[in-house]
């Protein structure tokens, strides 16, 4: 009788709250936790049946309650837990609530329990008015937009200073349950973070979030450290964030302050209190950071207009003088009548340019020409192979492609670099920062060392699994979609979709460009029970793709722990697919789960690749093309690819290109990408060789 007793209680604290309001107040809509409310935190919190604790001393059971260890001395069902859940949430139900009625705030039941779910392990500590969440909500939250929202909300994610996995997927879902009323959502996948350790100084946020494949633009400038100079954010190996980098991983750096060592080659110069100035560089033109960084070193500077003049065309004179000192070169005096003639008889003694190449110095250079000095100087041989750009095939701009000094610009889907055009003021200061900047790439050959390096471990390499053959170097991204820029092969662009992106418009998915389409037919719970469900959507999608005259595959998403459920899974895909003609594979779709608990939690190499092979083998008999589907942990630390060799590959990883070292035939390269017709964000994908 004691939970009752509690409940009783609570609630009658409740409604007697409620009726001390005054009338103005009462029109603020107030709520308790919904179903699904609970059934996310629950999911979240995991369930344990026996009491367990905390580094603190803290006592807790079930779905995260604390308790007194003596009182459940055998333990409690997950019915029990469920009870004792509800009681605890009852008080942040009240907190959230009064919240909601002292400022005025009218929300959605979504975006309460939202709240809640927060509430459970934070306490009422976001709840100040100072904090960006509570502000946000105060100031009317309509007025931000998602990328705001989701740091203010993910920005609780910590442990001491550092952020943990689990909270940062935890607090990423709760934003988009709060933003979309998605309790089932992805929106771990579809963020990075970098963590900044201020090492002495202070920084408003210590772990920024930002979407995946985006640019971080301007980092932070943290303040304090006794005044000393703030130098940049550097990696553990040493290398510096710019801002222009993309946000694929995520990423932890350190305040370099003046009196350290970097590790890097860049210069230490005073940025915090660099101000700006030119009239026309703004904090949002793409060459900003470069401008900044060669500024306060004194190597650039600009008009007695006040103006910088980025897309000013440089003279060969200026270009050499900023090219031999960006590469270690002292300050040359002139050889002749002309002020850069001693940066030209430099060039030519290094090998950069031939004697009498360059006859006016007041000329522009071509770009072709810079790439060949910048290289020579740096010690950067001319190298073989695939040229990434459209309109050059030259073995120096190539090296500098590779070493991250090029970039080039895309367009429809190929890169170009122009080599014939001269180069401007704020293309060069780019050059000049990233060789300032750049480490040698040190090259680990899988193929000779034996060994493929992933994460903190080393994989002996597999004899009989064929390595990758594709040139990642020609991949180009042009909005959403990958380009493969290889006359060698003909590539096709797809999508995969669930219920998750739910009703779909496929006319005009393929009037976009949509090639194929790999469409979940169903999935197996992750829980003890593991029931298999046939995916709500799969049938009018299967319908649709075809009408709409693309090609399509299916994928089931398994949690199978033995053989005789991976032949369960293919069974239950045959009888849905009910002879059904597809152009593009079966796939056998095993991941782990991170939460609490998942049935496959320990599932050892020998049986998971036994599953696979069973799956594979039985929508074989049937006539269908197997495939499977791994990411670089499953592929390198979970399967024996040895025992996959008969079956083709789809791979995931999103990021600008592919690391995999073995063969793939699709890749997946975004959970983010955008498609007309389809309301929600969409995972893409190439594939090398289509069906």
């Amino acid at each position: 009788m004691k939970p009752i007793k509690k409940i009783t209680s609570l609630c009658l604290c409740v409604v007697l709250v409620l009726t001390l309001l005054p009338a103005a107040a009462l029109a603020v809509q107030t709520y308790t936790t919904s179903p699904s409310g609970v059934a996310m935190i629950e999911k979240f919190e995991g369930f344990r049946n026996m009491p367990y604790s905390d580094d603190k001393g803290n006592w807790y059971i079930g779905y995260g309650s604390q308790c007194n260890p003596a009182d459940y001395p055998f333990g409690i069902t997950e019915a029990q837990a469920d009870v004792l859940l509800r009681q605890d949430l009852a008080s942040k139900e009240e907190a959230v609530n009064r919240l909601l009625v002292d400022y005025n705030i009218s929300v959605t039941q979504y975006q309460f329990d939202a709240m809640v779910s927060m509430t459970y392990t934070l306490g009422t500590q976001w709840m100040n008015p100072t904090y960006r969440f509570c502000g946000y909500l105060i100031r009317g939250i309509q007025n931000y937009s998602e990328v705001e929202v989701v740091n203010a909300i993910a920005t609780w994610c910590h442990s001491g200073d550092d952020p943990l996995d689990h909270l940062v997927e935890r607090r990423l879902q709760e934003a988009y349950l709060f933003l979309y009323g998605t309790y089932e959502n992805d929106a771990a996948q579809r963020y990075r973070y970098i963590h900044f350790d201020p090492n002495g100084g202070d920084v408003e946020n210590k772990t920024v979030f930002y979407p995946i494949g985006t640019a971080y633009g301007q980092l932070p400038t943290p303040t304090g450290n006794g005044g000393r100079t703030f130098l940049g954010w550097y990696t553990s190996d040493g290398t510096k964030l710019t801002g222009q980098e993309l946000a694929m991983e995520n990423v932890w750096v350190t305040a370099k302050w003046d009196g350290e060592s970097s590790g890097s080659s860049g210069s230490d110069i005073d940025l915090s209190g660099w101000v700006n100035p030119y009239s026309d560089v703004k904090e949002t033109d793409w060459y900003f950071t470069y401008v900044r960084e060669l500024s306060a070193k004194g190597v650039v500077g600009g008009y007695p207009d006040g103006t910088f003049q980025g897309t000013g065309t440089l003279t060969a004179g200026e270009a050499l003088k900023l090219i031999m000192l960006a590469t270690g070169n002292k300050e040359q005096a002139p050889t002749g009548s002309h002020w850069a003639s001693g940066y030209l008889t430099l060039a030519e003694s290094l090998g950069c340019v031939a004697p009498g190449e360059i006859q006016n110095l007041d000329s522009p250079i071509s770009r072709l020409t810079i790439a060949r000095v910048a290289a020579v100087a740096m010690g950067i041989s001319a190298r073989t192979g695939a040229s990434p750009f459209a309109d050059v095939d030259d073995g120096y701009t190539l090296a500098l492609y590779e070493e991250g000094i090029l970039n080039g610009t895309v367009v429809g889907g190929k890169r170009y670099y122009y080599p014939n055009e001269g180069i401007n003021r704020a293309e060069v200061c780019a050059i000049v920062s990233r060789i300032n900047n750049w480490k040698p790439t040190v090259k680990n050959d899988p193929a000779q060392s034996g060994y493929i390096s992933y994460g903190n471990k080393y994989y002996p390499v597999l004899p009989n699994v064929p390595a990758c053959p594709y040139n990642t170097n020609l991949l180009v991204l042009d909005g959403s979609r990958m380009y493969y820029n290889d006359p060698g092969y003909t590539t096709a662009f797809g999508i995969d979709v669930s219920s998750h992106q739910k009703e779909i418009d496929w006319q005009k998915v393929a009037a976009s460009g949509v090639e194929f389409a790999i469409i979940r037919l169903g999935y197996r719970g992750y829980g003890s029970e593991g029931t298999v469900n046939l995916d709500p959507y799969f049938k009018q999608n299967l319908a649709g793709a075809k009408a709409a005259g693309l090609k399509v595959g299916v994928y089931f998403f398994s949690q199978a722990i033995t053989t005789q459920e991976a032949a369960e899974e293919a069974q239950f895909v045959l009888t849905n697919l009910a002879g059904a003609q597809l152009d593009y594979p079966v796939v056998y779709d095993w991941e782990p789960i991170s939460g609490v608990g998942a049935r496959t939690d320990g599932l050892d190499s020998v049986t998971l690749t036994d599953c696979a092979i069973t799956f594979c083998e039985t929508v074989s008999q049937a006539g269908y093309t197997p495939m499977v589907y791994y990411n670089n942990p499953v592929g390198y630390g979970r399967y024996d690819l040895s025992r996959l060799t008969a079956y083709d590959v789809w791979f995931a990883q999103y990021a600008s290109k592919p690391t995999m070292y073995y063969n793939y035939r699709i890749w997946q390269y975004t959970s983010s990408g955008k498609v007309p017709g389809i309301s929600t964000k969409v995972d893409m994908n190439i594939a090398f060789i289509p069906y």
